[in-house]
């Protein structure tokens, strides 16, 4: 369901309510919604930003469209933005192997920035081969690549929060759940790679304040001025 809090007086009001939202994600085979990813998202963001320490209070939560969840954060009213990072292609190739192949193993390596597309049949080849037969990564071009996809998922919300029918409030934050075919990659230098590549988008009219990247066990807090890393705070662990 949908994440809505009507009013948490402080951060352990906050966590309890969080902690009775349930926000399992269903394979996508198994009826996976935008608001379970939604709901994923914004209930980690805020257990992170609670724990850090990053939040005013009272807090409450609103579900919407254009933003996707209004937070008002004491005196603040925050527009978020949710949406996942991933490439459209690898997430239909994981549907298929999950319905025809569920026990094959995935070479993501096939759905870099940049790879052609495939059709369902050349998807379906890949999955009944027996040998891997993707080519690695080398050197530092997964953290590059990682930037690419992180700019083009900011360029589609930016086009988006700039329509008229899209709400704007004291701050707009873009919340991303980072679920890229990559290779573990050394976050702190993915963000170096994808800070000048964003340089122009903080600046425009309109544009989001904050970017949030829920990454493995951090949430990335990047800004026009800087980045941090706040550690996970998992609730439901």
């Amino acid at each position: 369901m949908p994440l809505n809090i009507s009013s948490a007086p402080n951060s352990n009001d906050l966590f309890a309510a969080l902690r009775c939202v349930d926000i399992s994600v269903p394979a996508r085979i198994d009826g996976r919604t935008t608001d379970h990813t939604e709901t994923w998202t914004i209930a980690r963001l805020l257990s992170t930003l609670a724990k850090a320490d990053r939040l005013a209070f009272p807090l409450s939560v609103i579900h919407r469209d254009r933003p996707d969840s209004l937070v008002e954060s004491g005196d603040a009213k925050i527009g978020v933005e949710i949406t996942e990072a991933i490439s459209q292609q690898y997430a239909s190739y994981c549907a298929l192997a999950e319905r025809e192949f569920p026990d094959v193993f995935l070479e993501p390596a096939h759905f870099r920035w940049g790879a052609p597309s495939m059709t369902v049949e050349q998807m379906r080849t890949l999955l009944r081969q027996s040998q891997l037969s993707s080519a690695g990564w080398a050197g530092d071009r997964p953290e590059q690549e990682w930037a690419l996809f992180i700019q083009g998922v900011v360029d589609t919300k930016l086009a988006k929060l700039g329509r008229a029918d899209y709400a704007k409030f004291d701050q707009n934050w873009l919340a991303v759940y980072d679920n890229l075919p990559l290779p573990n990659i050394h976050l702190a230098k993915a963000i170096t790679f994808l800070r000048p590549l964003l340089q122009d988008r903080w600046y425009q009219t309109p544009s989001f304040d904050v970017l949030f990247i829920e990454h493995g066990p951090v949430v990335a807090r990047i800004t026009a001025e800087d980045s941090e890393h706040l550690i996970l705070n998992d609730l439901w662990e």
